[in-house]
């Protein structure tokens, strides 16, 4: 009989775990790549200089319009 391997129970939760595992590990590697990459970015943030902006927050840029 063809199929009869996929039907049966062990087998079939035996390739979940299998699934389940390696979607874990996959996860497991983009999270510490991504948090590398947090890593780097706060250390370049902290090594940068300020950048000096010539408006001030508040009211949205609108702080120049005069009063009618």
């Amino acid at each position: 009989m063809s199929g009869t391997t996929a039907q049966d129970s062990t087998w079939k939760s035996k390739e979940q775990g299998e699934e389940a595992r390696y979607a874990r590990e996959k996860e497991v590697a983009q999270l510490a790549a991504i948090r590398a990459r947090l890593q780097d970015s706060k250390k370049s943030a902290d090594t940068s200089t300020v950048v000096q902006r010539d408006f001030e927050g508040g009211f949205g840029g609108q702080e120049d319009l005069e009063d009618r």
